[in-house]
């Protein structure tokens, strides 16, 4: 029965995801990508990884794709000139796409030699029932605070630099601008003003 659901997730994934570069109209497709986080999501939890399961259903569906729909209301595509333009990039997409599922067989036949060897590591290790009674989010904040700790910070350095980045982009005053100086206009002379 768990065969099951897992399959109709992922059947479910993969035509949403087909869908969502198949539509010519960017909200159905915003709304199909919406679909195919949600199959994922839904894939993780089967698979046991419930705390990254919730994080890409928070992140993804609660940010970025509501963040794509509002970008798209903003800038008021035309679907007339998505229609004219389809089909003109077919064959690259095809090219890219027959390159992705060869990259995808290769790592799946070295991930297969790989999993043997790490299962006969795993099975040799005295600590192994001690990683049994952590559940994932322990394991996960484990790894990131001991082993991975300067990969966090870089990570965080980066996120602040491009939130800096960010704000200073969008407060670059400009010279030729004119702007209200309230300061100005209340220490003005009235007898100034009528003229």
């Amino acid at each position: 029965m768990l065969d099951l659901i897992f399959m109709a997730f992922s059947l479910g994934a993969l035509i949403t995801a087909l869908l969502v570069i198949s539509k010519n109209n960017p909200v159905h497709s915003v709304f199909f990508l919406v679909l195919t986080f949600g199959n994922s999501s839904a894939l993780l939890l089967l698979l046991g990884v419930e705390f990254i399961a919730i994080i890409f259903w928070i992140v993804y569906v609660g940010a970025i794709a509501i963040l794509f729909i509002f970008v798209i209301k903003l800038i008021n595509i035309k679907i007339v000139e998505l229609i004219d333009n389809s089909s003109r990039y077919f064959p690259i997409g095809l090219i890219i796409g027959v390159i992705l599922v060869l990259e995808f067989n290769i790592y799946l036949d070295s991930y297969s030699n790989i999993s043997n060897n790490s299962l006969a590591l795993i099975n040799n290790v005295e600590n192994y029932t001690n990683i049994l009674n952590y559940t994932n989010i322990e394991l996960l904040g484990q790894l990131l605070y001991t082993d991975y700790w300067l990969n966090l910070i870089l990570a965080s350095l980066i996120l602040l630099v491009a939130m800096i980045g960010a704000i200073l982009l969008t407060l670059g005053h400009e010279l030729d601008v004119k702007r209200q100086d309230i300061f100005t206009q209340i220490n003005k002379k009235f007898s100034l003003t009528l003229g």
